[in-house]
């Protein structure tokens, strides 16, 4: 998946990254980034508001398994399982996500599983970075599950 199609795909699929302004920077298994306006994401503090830079922590960690999954075969649920953000600093800019790709271990461990039990877990970690310096943090624990079949 190029990232034109990732992009495309979310504001199909995802509505609100297009409200966000969501936009694909770097999209591939070694670096995922996604960028998003100041502009339509200002809170009364004319900064980055927090639902924002969250929502897009999130879709960065959940796009790289969708990535992950466009060449493992059917693509599974993805959802998100919890979340921790820790705002380190205002954003007062555009600002853009930055995936921590996880370890080869960490990642064998994932597929183990979901080959096995057809559902796993992963915890993904991004951040926000403006001029070499972290604003935000992200934790989150994201669950795959093989779709169910639909049911007449």
């Amino acid at each position: 998946m190029t990232k034109q199609e990732i992009q495309n795909y979310l504001y199909e699929n995802i509505p609100v990254t297009k409200a966000l302004g969501v936009e694909a920077v770097a999209f591939s298994r070694e670096e995922v980034k996604f960028k998003a306006p100041l502009a339509v994401n200002i809170n009364h503090r004319s900064t980055a508001f927090g639902g924002s830079i969250s929502s897009l922590l999130i879709t960065t960690g959940w796009s790289y398994l969708r990535l992950l999954f466009d060449e493992h075969g059917p693509v599974p649920r993805i959802v998100i399982g919890k979340s921790s953000t820790n705002y380190l600093q205002p954003v007062s800019d555009d600002f853009t996500s930055e995936l921590i790709i996880p370890k080869k271990e960490t990642l064998e461990r994932f597929w183990e599983m979901y080959n096995r039990f057809g559902k796993t877990r992963i915890t993904l970690q991004a951040k926000i970075v403006y001029q070499g310096v972290v604003q935000a943090e992200f934790e989150g624990e994201f669950v795959v599950f093989e779709k169910e079949e639909v049911r007449e």
